[in-house]
């Protein structure tokens, strides 16, 4: 895993959008927004989350697990295999934070369609508002923010895709290579632990 994970992909590691995530027309049995719903809501960093990714990158299965260690004000601590991510919940979004310093922003508000923002050799913006994922053994959710973030040195594109109230549930990134882009790796939500969940479900 990199310690810095925007460096190289969004949040993960350079993972893909998850095939088992499937899109498909919103029902009235899916998890939908709240209303009044930002940008944090997208990513809860309370203590006791605890997210399972199936990673394929270059060939390899791996599952990835991600779990806020520590929360303190707007500062929470994510445990990524061996590395620790600091982020920081601030009232624009969720951004990476090292040194007291906010870094680039992950998802940002107003969360609707075409908001941009800049980010370390690149730029970001909500692609979409309204997908619909069913996501395996977690759900149904409507109302899912696809954030798509450009950098150059490499170019290489990222997709991210959160859920409400749930976080990140898929990841895409493609790296130029010559006149075309190509995944690299790819990445789908297994299973999520929520605050107060007294078994993991990995």
């Amino acid at each position: 895993m990199m310690k810095h994970p925007s460096r190289l992909l969004f949040w993960l590691t350079a993972f893909v959008l998850a095939s088992a995530c499937a899109t498909s027309g919103g029902g009235s049995d899916a998890i939908r927004p709240r209303a009044n719903i930002t940008a944090a809501d997208y990513y809860p960093l309370s203590d006791g989350w605890k997210w399972a990714f199936d990673v394929d990158q270059d060939g390899t299965n791996v599952l990835a697990t991600y779990v806020v260690v520590e929360r303190k004000e707007g500062v929470a601590v994510v445990q990524a295999g061996d590395e620790r991510l600091t982020y920081v919940v601030t009232p624009d979004g969720i951004a990476q934070y090292e040194g007291g310093a906010v870094g680039d922003y992950l998802i940002k508000n107003p969360v609707k369609a075409g908001t941009e923002w800049s980010v370390a050799n690149g730029r970001a913006r909500i692609a979409a508002v309204d997908e619909t994922l069913n996501i395996e053994s977690v759900g149904r959710y409507a109302g899912c923010v696809t954030v798509e973030v450009n950098r150059t040195d490499p170019a290489r594109v990222t997709r991210t895709v959160f859920a409400p109230d749930l976080g990140p549930v898929a990841v895409e990134m493609q790296v130029q290579e010559g006149a075309k882009f190509v995944t690299k790796a790819r990445a789908r939500l297994r299973a999520v632990t929520k605050p107060g969940d007294l078994l993991a479900t990995p």
